[in-house]
């Protein structure tokens, strides 16, 4: 997944969890990473067009959540535009080799919420249009929720996952201390602009989406990350980063994506309306400061 992850587990000790934390996220990494080639992700990205290729019930899960939320937000949310995320640098390295401007042109009529077919009863995908599909912004989020299962189903009841910055926890820290989790400051990044708690949020589920710590300059210009389905480009907006509290990883990892293209008035409108717990960092004469949907 190209990043670290931190577990604490509280009144909890074998000596075999550890390598069961690597296992769990590792099997989601080895389906949906575009980083390696046997992956499932890969496979589907290197079929022929209308090939049906054979996935775990967790692939199906995840590439129905996108699907859905892509018509929820009206395509802000697009898993199948990672010939433009390859495009801009933010891929694996040779397959940004493969794509020039005159090619993206070709490729932008192959985008579509529906640019894929899933077939859950057989656990079986097709790609339906010449597109790439990255799950880099959910896929995170529900190898997230896929660990957190598996310690529920060991009992362990008091836990912390951060994993890329995205975060679960459950239960309190110790007794009765709670957990802390901090949105930190794009201006000093070691302290935070707001701190949340398991006193005020119990069983947590959190993701960011932002720009200050992932992009890539070109020819002396900032490009970020995060691709807008819209315009195929890079998002340009005036918020720093989107904050989503959900009931899982997935979803807050996913509906951070879609807000933050969506840019601030639209996204508080939908987080509004959707009964979405959001906070977005703004920054208005050189102060930093948060705009809440009203659910937060």
């Amino acid at each position: 997944m190209g990043t670290t992850y931190k577990v604490i587990l509280v009144d909890y000790d074998q000596d075999e969890i550890e390598k069961s934390i690597f296992r769990n996220l590792d099997s989601i990494n080895q389906e949906m990473s575009t980083y390696i080639d046997s992956s499932s992700i890969s496979k589907l990205n290197n079929s022929t067009i209308g090939e049906w290729i054979e996935v775990s019930e967790n692939f199906i899960k995840v590439a129905t959540y996108a699907q859905q939320l892509c018509v929820e937000t009206e395509g802000a949310f697009n898993i199948s535009v990672g010939h433009f995320v390859n495009f801009y640098g933010f891929g694996p390295a040779h397959q940004k080799e493969n794509h020039t401007r005159e090619k993206l042109e070709e490729l932008k009529d192959q985008v579509s919420c529906n640019s894929y077919k899933v077939d859950e009863e057989r656990r079986r995908i097709k790609r339906l249009s010449n597109v790439y599909i990255d799950m880099s912004a959910v896929a995170k989020g529900f190898a997230i929720d896929h660990l957190s299962s598996f310690f529920d189903s060991l009992s362990i009841n008091s836990y912390f996952i951060e994993l890329g910055g995205e975060i679960k926890y459950k239960g309190n820290k110790q007794r009765k201390t709670p957990w802390l989790v901090a949105i930190e400051s794009p201006e000093q990044t070691n302290l935070p602009i707001m701190t949340l708690s398991s006193r005020d949020y119990k069983n947590l589920s959190l993701a960011t989406s932002g720009e200050y710590r992932n992009f890539i300059v070109l020819n002396g210009e900032t490009y970020s990350h995060t691709i807008d389905p819209h315009t195929f480009k890079p998002i340009n907006k005036k918020h720093i980063s989107v904050s989503v509290i959900s009931e899982n990883v997935m979803k807050a990892d996913a509906l951070a994506t879609a807000l933050n293209v969506m840019g601030l008035e639209k996204g508080l409108e939908f987080s509004n309306y959707h009964k979405i717990k959001t906070v977005y960092v703004v920054k208005e004469n050189d102060k930093f400061i948060l705009k809440t949907s009203k659910w937060f």
